[in-house]
Formats: C-alpha cells, sequence, structure tokens
C-alpha cells in the first residue's frame, strides 16, 4: 500500500478540517465523505473533488481507513461497523461515551490487528511534546508526579450531546494517563449544570497507586479560555500552556536538592541579604518551546505512518477507551455528589459561646 485510501464520516465543523488534511496529505489518497446530511456531504465533497456517499456502508467498500468526526453519541454504532468492516479507524474524542463501548471498539481492532488512534489532538502540541521529554523519570513510574490541568472556554453550543467530561476534561485525563503509567486508586469529583442537560462545570481528583495525583478542572461556562497543565516532583515543574504553545522548566539548584539551606543549617541574618533574590538565583528558568504547528495535519500523519508503517499510535485506542473509563468514574461521582445534596435536608449552623 503506497496510499491510504481514507473516507470521513460526519461533514459538520470538524470534519471539514479533517477532510481538508487528508486532502494534503501526500500519504493519503482521499476518497470521500458521508453524512446523513445531502447537503453537507455535498458540500464538502464538492469542495475537494471527492465522492460523496449516501451511507457508511458504501464508503466503506471504497476505503482502507476512516476518520470518524460524526457526533459523539454515535462514534460506538459507526465505529463498531468501520472496524468490523476491516478497515482502520480515526475517532474524534471522546472514543465512544461509554467506558464498555470505548473497550469492546479497542478490543474489535487489537482481535483485528487494525489501526484505532483517538482525536486527542494535544499529544501532537509541541509544548506537550517538550515537556514529555524532561519527565522520564514520571513517565517511568518510579517518580510519583502532581498534575494540575485547567481546561475552559466559553459556551459554544456544539457538543452539546455530552458534558463537559468528556468533551474538555477528556483531553486532560488521556494526557495523564500518557504520563502517569500506575493504576488509578480513588476518583473523586464535583460538578454541576449550568445550562441545564449534562455538567457544564467539573472538578476532579484521581489518586494513583504511585502516589502521584492529578486535580482537573473542566469548564465551558467561563469567561476566559484556558488550557495549561502544571506538573510537579522534588526535583522540577513544568508548566505548559497549550494555547500558547509555551513550556517552561524550573528546577531548584543542587543546594536546594542536598538541603543546604534548611533552616537548622543556616539562619535568617545569614541569608537576609540573599532574600530578595533568592528564587532568582537558586532556581533554573528554561522556557523549552514555542512554536506555530498544525495538530491536525500531524495527527493525520500519524494515522497514516501507523497504518503504512506499523508505526506506534501517538493516541493508541486503548488508551482512549481507558481515559472514557476513568471519565466515567468522575461523572458516576458527580452525579452521585449531586443526589446527595438534593436529599440532604438543610442544616443551621449554630454557634456555642
Amino acid at each position: 500500500m503506497e496510499k491510504v485510501r481514507l473516507g470521513v464520516i460526519g461533514t459538520g465543523r470538524l470534519g471539514g478540517f479533517h477532510a481538508s488534511k487528508a486532502a494534503n496529505d501526500p500519504e493519503v489518497e482521499f476518497v470521500g465523505v458521508s453524512d446523513v446530511s445531502e447537503e453537507s456531504r455535498k458540500r464538502v465533497a464538492d469542495q475537494w473533488n471527492v465522492r460523496s456517499f449516501e451511507t457508511v456502508e458504501e464508503l466503506l467498500l471504497n476505503v482502507d481507513a476512516v476518520v470518524l468526526a460524526a457526533p459523539s453519541t454515535l462514534h460506538a454504532e459507526i465505529g463498531r461497523k468501520v472496524l468490523k468492516a476491516g478497515k482502520h479507524l480515526l475517532v474524534e474524542k471522546p472514543a465512544t461515551t461509554t467506558g464498555a463501548t470505548a473497550l469492546e471498539l479497542a478490543r474489535i481492532a487489537r482481535e483485528k490487528n487494525l489501526v484505532l488512534q483517538a482525536g486527542h489532538v494535544e499529544q501532537h502540541n509541541p509544548a506537550w511534546r517538550a515537556a514529555r521529554r524532561y519527565l522520564l523519570d514520571v513517565r517511568s513510574g518510579k517518580v510519583p508526579a502532581f498534575v494540575e490541568s485547567e481546561r475552559t472556554s466559553g459556551y459554544t453550543f456544539r457538543s452539546t450531546d455530552v458534558g463537559v467530561t468528556l468533551d474538555l476534561m477528556i483531553h486532560d485525563i488521556e494526557l495523564v494517563l500518557s504520563l502517569i503509567p500506575s493504576e488509578i486508586t480513588r476518583a473523586s469529583a464535583f460538578g454541576f449544570s449550568q445550562f441545564g442537560g449534562f455538567e457544564d462545570v467539573a472538578f476532579a481528583t484521581l489518586e494513583f497507586a504511585n502516589g502521584s495525583i492529578a486535580s482537573l478542572k473542566a469548564s465551558r461556562a467561563e469567561t476566559n479560555a484556558v488550557r495549561r497543565t502544571s506538573i510537579r516532583t522534588y526535583a522540577k515543574s513544568l508548566f505548559i500552556d497549550f494555547a500558547a504553545r509555551s513550556a517552561k522548566l524550573v528546577r531548584p539548584g543542587r543546594e536546594i536538592l542536598n538541603g543546604s539551606f534548611a533552616p537548622g543549617k543556616v539562619s535568617y541574618p545569614e541569608m537576609a541579604p540573599r532574600v530578595s533574590t533568592f528564587m532568582q538565583d537558586e532556581y533554573e528558568t528554561e522556557e523549552l518551546v514555542k512554536e506555530p504547528f498544525d495538530a491536525l495535519a500531524l495527527e493525520m500523519r500519524d494515522f497514516a505512518s501507523a497504518i503504512l508503517r506499523g508505526t506506534p499510535s501517538t493516541a493508541p485506542g486503548e488508551r482512549a477507551a481507558r481515559a472514557v473509563v476513568v471519565a466515567e468514574m468522575i461523572m458516576r461521582d458527580i452525579e452521585a455528589r449531586s443526589k446527595q445534596s438534593e436529599t440532604r435536608s438543610p442544616q443551621t449552623l449554630r454557634m456555642v459561646g
């Protein structure tokens, strides 16, 4: 196979973006698109001079691989159909809306020796890639870390078929799972809805068997858009701004790490002249990267390479499925906490004096 014959299912906003990447990737032969909306699929098909398929089944007869950009609630049904037809699959996040169906897609792909990749584009962000190089000790599981992530936006009236956990937080769950190779021992969460239907604000804490902790916040009810993560260990801290594509590394000096400045070893009068510049003098700060990139183009290149050369996918379906399982744990705790608050009777705090 010299090129991957590829089709796109779902020609909405995101599907249109994927179509443009497929049309411009040198290792992809963009065959056509399918969507329940005739107007939408013909618009995209005409734009890139490819075929418009009325049904998924018809498209599957003409391709080797599929990008699935339909609504999240359809991922399981269509993804199952794609994989059972023996076609490689790049599915937009979340892989599916339930842990069971996400694991099912991963199992089918594994049994049929197919590439299953998920659209977790932050894995291709150069800031994340730069930071990962300094986290080999964390990625090995030998050193525990505290991860703090915040991902917020205003309400866009898109992805309303799922809550913010599967819409936004799923990115950071998947990133954390790619970073910490340890089992989750506890997941606790709090969240609420502001627009009805699903949770629009979610906070979660994940505790890992190796001592790591991840604190995650996601909201689509904010006036400011934020996409940032910090990762801290005893020997280093990394600060990643996904939107700015920047990463910063902060490391304490040798004397900090060996305890030279412990209160029992040095007095305040000795240190007083150095206090104002102490942090700048003893902590090294390094800007790692800030560069332009096209995440969807890199994702398409990654998918084609996995099919043509067998290279490991940057966002494998197995891990994406685990991310959905974790998201489900978080959503269950949010729901349970919400039910507790509904049934709990109001109490008055009495001051005793």
